[in-house]
């Protein structure tokens, strides 16, 4: 014997779920001048790339950076 089909409530305007949002990455990026100047920056953004591009342009003006080293940094 077939069941009847049930009505299932959707809302009109979903709202979106963690797995639907773009993941966004972070990361703790070292930076390191030509002369010895050393920096330190959050790089924020899509991809990985994105996030050292974000940290690099966030680096104090006049200084040619080099990136060192990047780790991943998790939030709450």
């Amino acid at each position: 014997m077939t069941q009847p089909l049930r009505a299932i409530h959707t809302d009109e305007y979903p709202q979106a779920h963690a797995a639907d949002r773009a993941a966004t990455v972070v990361l703790n990026v070292r930076l390191a001048g030509s002369k010895g100047e050393r920096w330190s920056a959050i790089g924020i953004g899509s991809s990985q790339a994105e996030a050292l591009t974000w940290a690099l342009e966030s680096a104090p003006a006049g200084v040619s950076w080099l990136v060192c080293s990047w780790s991943d940094t998790y939030g709450d």
